[in-house]
């Protein structure tokens, strides 16, 4: 397989209201492939919230947006995606968002792939970006609401199942044909993160501007904000 060439940037949705509006389409049209529907994470609120950053895969070839994903941090002025679904089956999870939030909580959330993208590992590798990202945004922890065919990744990073809610963290969303489970990550210890992938996040953590080569891909990081 030729190299593939891709630049991953993180964005500010309200800085970037062209680029949120073209991630937002192309989530849109991903869900509906899927056929999935009324997902609290696809509404658009988020958009237009100064505490949402995006992370994007750009083909350096095409100049193409290729696959996306979103940290957005609690607030009181706008919950994380997941708590609109949560609250109303989880009484514990409430409690669990409002401990956390004074220490920096955001979800991960809103991933896509463009069709014939999947498969080279894009996923994860937004991911890793907002793990590094994170507590330079007052991020300390992620939550994140995985399906049984997306919880791999997450937990390839060191999120782990939050088992005091649900049946061990785990609920049927958004539909009969998903088991989605809560979970989570200490961004700043990230202390459940396999060793390898751990030291990967620090070295870009410590390097926002990084270029890197993985397998076949060539990845070049901008993970700088000011």
């Amino acid at each position: 397989m030729n190299n593939r060439k891709f630049t991953i940037r993180m964005l500010r949705s309200v800085d970037h209201p062209g680029v949120a509006q073209q991630f937002a389409q192309e989530q849109k049209e991903v869900l509906r492939a899927f056929g999935v529907t009324g997902v609290t994470s696809a509404k658009q609120a988020w958009q237009s919230d100064p505490n949402t950053y995006m992370f994007i895969a750009e083909d350096v070839n095409s100049g193409e947006m290729v696959a996306g994903m979103r940290l957005d941090r609690e607030s009181d002025a706008k919950p994380i995606p997941m708590s609109e679904a949560l609250t109303k089956i989880s009484s514990e999870f409430r409690d669990l968002v409002e401990n956390l939030r004074p220490l920096g909580l955001a979800e991960g959330c809103g991933w896509w792939v463009k069709d014939g993208y999947a498969g080279m590992g894009l996923p994860g590798i937004l991911l890793r970006a907002g793990v590094s990202a994170s507590p330079r945004l007052g991020i300390n922890y992620i939550f994140g609401f995985p399906h049984q065919h997306t919880k791999p990744i997450m937990s390839k990073y060191g999120f782990i199942a939050v088992d005091v809610i649900g049946d061990n963290g785990s609920f049927v969303y958004p539909d009969d044909r998903y088991r989605s489970t809560v979970v989570e990550l200490n961004t700043q210890t990230l202390h459940t993160t396999p060793r390898a992938e751990r030291e990967r996040i620090f070295t870009l953590r410590s390097n926002p501007e990084l270029e890197v080569r993985e397998g076949n891909l060539s990845l070049h990081y901008y993970l700088n904000y000011n």
